[in-house]
């Protein structure tokens, strides 16, 4: 339980650090928001036509957050781990893009600001969400063809070392003990 919430709070934060970070300035003093997501999948690359919000970054980094938010409902570490992918796929895909307009990709001035570097590792941190988080088990999904209310009692009895019970040894094998030494009758 303590990993699924700590998985979902960081899925959570990943998310709106994914979706917050195309409106700050990515690179030229152009936010991310502006830069339209199909230029990434054309030979143009990127270009410098701003986009509406919808049709920019903001579209994938939206869809990715709403699989985050599925994938925390559901429990879902491929659903949240999806999310992260996305993410980390448009940034990467644009940094691609983007070297290939200006033949350069540097950070700072003049180049990458931290609002992309925080895309970068808003799906970074989505994926380590992905890894730390349970998720549900295949009883509990009613998988495997048996239900949860079947196995009641699971597990074994614990026992303080490897041997038997004084009960079962006498009682399995006629056995006695004496000051510490097994005799067999």
């Amino acid at each position: 339980m303590v990993r699924n919430t700590l998985g979902a709070v960081l899925a959570l934060i990943a998310a709106i650090v994914g979706i917050g970070s195309v409106f700050f300035n990515w690179y030229g003093g152009r936010d991310g928001r502006y830069y339209r997501w199909w230029d990434l999948f054309n030979g143009a690359g990127v270009t410098g036509g701003n986009a509406a919000l919808f049709a920019g970054l903001f579209l994938p980094m939206l869809v990715a957050a709403a699989l985050a938010v599925a994938g925390i409902l559901l429990r879902s570490r491929l659903l949240t781990a999806l999310s992260g992918a996305a993410i980390l796929g448009f940034t990467i895909l644009w940094m691609v893009r983007q070297y290939n307009v200006a033949d350069s990709l540097t950070v700072g001035a003049g180049g990458m600001k931290w609002a992309a570097l925080a895309g970068l590792g808003s799906g970074l941190l989505m994926l380590y969400a992905a890894s730390t988080m349970a998720g549900r088990h295949l009883a509990e999904r009613g998988m495997r063809g048996h239900r949860h209310d079947e196995h009641e009692h699971r597990g074994g009895e614990v026992r303080q070392g490897p041997w038997r019970k004084r009960h079962e040894e006498h009682a399995a094998h006629g056995e006695h003990e004496e000051h510490g030494r097994r005799d067999v009758a």
